[in-house]
């Protein structure tokens, strides 16, 4: 018994499944799900960031439009934050649901499928960056173009760079999200309670030694965590979406001053 309960660990199958089932036929069941939990998953992740960028989008536009009454432009945001967080709570509970079910994944994806991937991946993220720095370009425009009548040029001209700006970061976010998902280790290593059973005792070394977390990489993490909740107040309070998503590039900076100082190892 306790040699097919080993057999059932390495298989990563069902006793019943390893004794009159097709081991095979579940593992392709198990990454056809997978594949379609992931790809649910990073769109509702994406949808979740782009709609509380488009939400303050709307409110800087409808706060420099002549008649709109200037206490509804806080409510404006509401609907989409409301969403977003419905959102986020929804993919949550489900991706937890998942992982409990399917701890383990057998990896299936090919070098191949891999590699052409990670070719998409560099232009994608590219285009991100992109599409986020031109964004800077349309806000300059209202020093040169008219705005729409009734519209405030300074409004109007952010509007436009936020949704840019929305574009470009959901670009990033739902390509982020993809590259992990072909990280199928790494799922294991977070999901699977036998995951260390599973690995040698060189490669249980090697984990130990990954599993410290750099100095710098501390710092970094949490100038963004820090650099987000200073977003989210300041954007609310003083209602200054327009100026400031400035606060990201800045806090990007400093994690390259925290990386220089600190160093990698370190």
């Amino acid at each position: 018994m306790e040699k097919i309960l080993q057999l059932c660990d390495l298989f990563s199958c069902s006793m019943d499944t390893l004794m009159r089932g097709d081991a095979q036929a579940e593992r392709v069941e198990d990454s056809s799900k997978y594949e379609e939990h992931m790809n649910s998953f990073g769109k509702a992740v994406t949808l979740c960031v782009g709609l509380l960028i488009i939400g303050g989008a709307f409110t800087t536009l409808f706060e420099g439009m002549e008649g709109f009454m200037k206490n509804l432009q806080d409510i404006v945001m509401l609907p989409f934050v409301i969403v977003a967080v419905l959102t986020v709570v929804v993919a949550g509970i489900r991706h937890s649901d998942f992982t409990k079910k399917h701890p383990y994944i057998q990896p299936f994806y090919t070098e191949e499928e891999t590699d052409r991937f990670n070719r998409v991946f560099s232009v994608r993220i590219a285009a991100g960056i992109g599409i986020i720095l031109m964004s800077i370009v349309a806000d300059e425009l209202q020093k040169f173009l008219p705005a729409p009548f009734g519209v405030e040029a300074s409004a109007f001209y952010s509007f436009v760079m936020l949704l840019m700006v929305s574009v470009g970061v959901m670009l990033l976010v739902h390509t982020g999200l993809a590259k992990s998902k072909y990280n199928i280790e790494e799922y294991n290593k977070e999901h699977d309670p036998l995951y260390r059973e599973r690995l040698t005792p060189e490669q249980l070394r090697m984990l130990d030694e990954e599993s410290h977390m750099p100095l710098a990489a501390k710092w970094s993490a949490c100038i963004m965590i820090v650099t987000t909740a200073v977003y989210l107040l300041w954007s609310f309070l003083q209602n200054a979406w327009q100026v400031s998503w400035v606060l990201f590039p800045v806090g990007g900076l400093f994690c390259g001053i925290a990386y220089i100082v600190l160093g990698q190892k370190k």
